[in-house]
């Protein structure tokens, strides 16, 4: 995993680097397990590091690509910093843009440009500063540096401490804005409950109140009746593709699919795993695409490649189910009546609760699994 991140790290700043990249002059030390630019040390050009712990107290003039468990940053940076990793701390000086993908963000440092995050848990102390706008996705987030353009947060729990010299957008399930906070703009924010706005709190503009879609489609009955409806045609339209989409894979592709049942019958626990991976880093690799101006087409195509993946895949583990089940009845496999027979029992178990989304996931894992593993046996029989 942390060799696909690294590959796709260097695929970017290849894109972004110029055309004449000069020498590093720095004496970066890296190991198997940890890269480290000291401090006093200059590395020219764009800086790629990647390991379990990476520390850049030195200085860069060109960008960072970092990917890694734990990566602290409290050197100088000229250009923009692009990492990904479990936790992330910035707490040098960042002259132009940051974009970092974490499990844990903490920023202390000073951003000169716009800064982008999305993490599990962010946190913007008091000494931070983000002098172009700041778009976060949180789970938690706690922002007490100062922003000195407009700010866009979409977090499940907000608390704001800070000045923010443009507009407020935010979209969240709690917020509250403390007595420190000091909003230049206007604050506008989406959300099932009101913000604790303490008297203190300096808002230049105007506060808009936007209860949620799902909060206003609640409440009244014939909306809940439509909203009903509406997920009994999704199931509809659900049966009906995977229903054409399996007669697809029937007629037209008999043999790969012989293959890929094979594989679930003599390998399905590796499919499975094949599965998760292919589920972890198929979404991860999209993200990181989208991060940048010139991957954002190749993003857009693997989300959709990745969205009629996941959804087609399960048509391979029913097929499997059925035809191990209703064989012993004396129907003959992989037929479409089979399929048909299979395909209803499996929609009528996954409207069970709890129990129907576990049987979806799991059929999507195996399914997933199956098609790559299927193309390397064939591949291999061939060379």
């Amino acid at each position: 995993m942390r060799f696909v991140l690294t590959w796709m790290l260097l695929w970017m700043g290849v894109v972004f680097a110029d055309s004449e990249a000069p020498e590093p002059e720095s004496h970066s030390e890296r190991g198997e397990d940890m890269s480290v630019l000291p401090s006093g040390m200059v590395h020219r050009g764009d800086y790629f590091a990647y390991g379990n712990s990476i520390e850049i107290s030195g200085k860069v003039t060109g960008d960072v690509y970092a990917a890694g468990s734990q990566i602290v940053i409290d050197g100088e940076i000229d250009g923009d910093v692009l990492a990904v990793g479990g936790s992330i701390h910035i707490a040098g000086n960042v002259a132009r843009n940051i974009r970092i993908v974490a499990g844990q963000a903490t920023l202390s440092g000073k951003v000169g440009g716009n800064a982008t995050i999305v993490a599990a848990n962010a946190q913007l102390v008091p000494s931070g500063m983000i002098q172009g706008n700041f778009v976060a996705t949180v789970g938690n987030g706690d922002l007490a540096a100062s922003v000195g353009g407009d700010a866009t947060i979409v977090a499940s729990n907000l608390r704001i401490s800070s000045t923010i010299g443009g507009n407020l957008q935010a979209y969240v399930g709690h917020m509250r804005l403390t007595s420190r906070s000091i909003i230049i703009g206007d604050v506008a924010y989406d959300s099932d409950h009101k913000a604790m706005i303490e008297p203190e709190a300096q808002i230049h503009g105007k506060i808009s109140f936007h209860p949620s879609v799902l909060q206003e489609i609640f409440k009244g009955r014939f909306l809940n009746v439509l909203l009903i409806g509406s997920k009994l045609t999704g199931i509809l339209m659900n049966f009906i593709y995977t229903l054409v989409i399996g007669w697809i894979w029937l007629r037209l592709y008999p043999q790969n699919l012989e293959r890929a049942l094979n594989v679930l019958a003599h390998k399905p626990w590796k499919a499975f795993a094949c599965g998760l991976m292919l589920l972890i880093l198929l979404p991860l690799a999209s993200l990181i695409f989208l991060m940048s101006i010139l991957g954002a087409p190749f993003a857009i195509t693997l989300l959709a490649l990745n969205v009629i993946g996941f959804y087609t895949a399960k048509v391979l583990t029913i097929f499997f189910i059925s035809n191990k089940v209703f064989n012993r009845i004396g129907l003959k496999p992989n037929t479409v009546s089979i399929f048909c027979f299979g395909l209803i029992c499996y929609f009528l178990l996954t409207t069970i609760p709890f129990f129907g989304s576990i049987l979806a996931f799991v059929a999507m894992i195996f399914g997933l699994g199956a098609v790559p593993l299927a193309k390397m046996h064939q591949r291999q029989i061939h060379s």
